[in-house]
């Protein structure tokens, strides 16, 4: 079918409806090419764009399997999954590009699978997170939006899981994580094109757990805190070691921050750990073609734990 110029969605699947949406086209429509509030479809390949809210819409306790489908040029996220836990969709190797905010966004404490998607050239985040929403990311390849790559904004008691994605070249960080955010990253790929942004931020009142993830930067830094973060068995690498300029440091702990660093393998930055007015354990860690300090710390907040490094 082919759904345009509607004053509301394009199609909608309401009411607890086990509807099968394939290959259909939907545009211009002043609400969703496609809606869901309360209902489980199966929405395969279809081509959703240019309408005046999301792409494709999730909301009200909806539980779809969104597969494979072709959200571009929307005015908001090309997938916009949002209001209640109940609403926990499936949302699987779709293509999510040119959207005038994220790719996929996730807000209003909703509990999404997103997997293996590719979100690309948007005009805010790859994926988005807002107001205490809990979404697992596993497998998305993020990469050239004019923002952030996965960006968690400000909240009250945000949760995520971000496991085995591929993050590059997107105009700021990698990913930025807000305060109120509790973020587990496992097994990344996170890199910054040219340039000075972090590849990670976290700010004030977050926590983040990085495990195992490989963060290429010639910025600033690979993670750049004003939180709490646990940095274990990851891989830093920058390609060159910059004579002078702005700081270089795998991990860059801000006043107030708090840092485990442990079992990191780093090379090629100036500092593999700095921090000032921080609380920090370092220990393990393999640190190769540094500028002059492997671990550089001033005024450390409380008696710094320098270990087996």
């Amino acid at each position: 079918n082919v759904c345009y110029r509607n004053m509301g969605g394009g199609i909608g699947s309401m009411r607890g409806s086990t509807a099968l949406i394939e290959e259909n086209v939907c545009f211009q429509n002043f609400y969703a090419g496609i809606g869901h509030e309360g209902a489980s479809p199966l929405v395969v390949n279809n081509d959703c764009y240019e309408n005046i809210r999301a792409g494709i819409g999730i909301s009200e306790g909806a539980k779809p399997v969104v597969r494979g489908n072709r959200c571009h040029h929307n005015r908001r996220a090309g997938i916009g999954i949002r209001t209640g836990a109940g609403t926990s969709p499936i949302v699987e190797e779709n293509d999510c590009h040119h959207n005038d905010m994220a790719g996929i966004g996730c807000e209003e404490d909703c509990t999404p699978l997103l997997l293996n998607n590719r979100c690309h050239e948007n005009v805010l985040a790859g994926i988005g997170c807002r107001e205490d929403a809990r979404p697992l990311i596993v497998g998305n390849h993020s990469f050239k939006n004019q923002a952030v790559g996965i960006g968690f904004e400000e909240t009250q008691s945000g949760q995520a899981t971000v496991i085995n994605n591929r993050v590059e070249d997107n105009a700021k960080v990698a990913i930025g994580i807000h305060s109120g955010w509790k973020v587990r990253l496992v097994g990344n790929e996170l890199s910054t094109p040219k340039g000075m942004p972090p590849a990670v931020m976290v700010f004030k009142g977050a926590e983040a757990d990085f495990t195992g993830n490989t963060i290429q930067s010639t910025g600033v830094a690979g993670v750049r805190t004003e939180g709490v973060v646990r940095v274990t068995d990851n891989t830093f690498e920058s390609p060159a070691l910059r004579a002078g300029g702005p700081p270089q440091f795998a991990v860059w702990g801000l006043p107030g921050s708090s840092i485990v660093f442990t079992g990191n393998t780093v090379r090629g930055w100036r500092h593999a750990l700095s921090a000032d007015k921080a609380t920090v354990t370092a220990s393990e860690n393999r640190i190769a073609k540094y500028g002059q300090i492997g671990i550089s710390l001033t005024n450390p907040a409380t008696t710094a734990v320098i270990v087996g490094n």
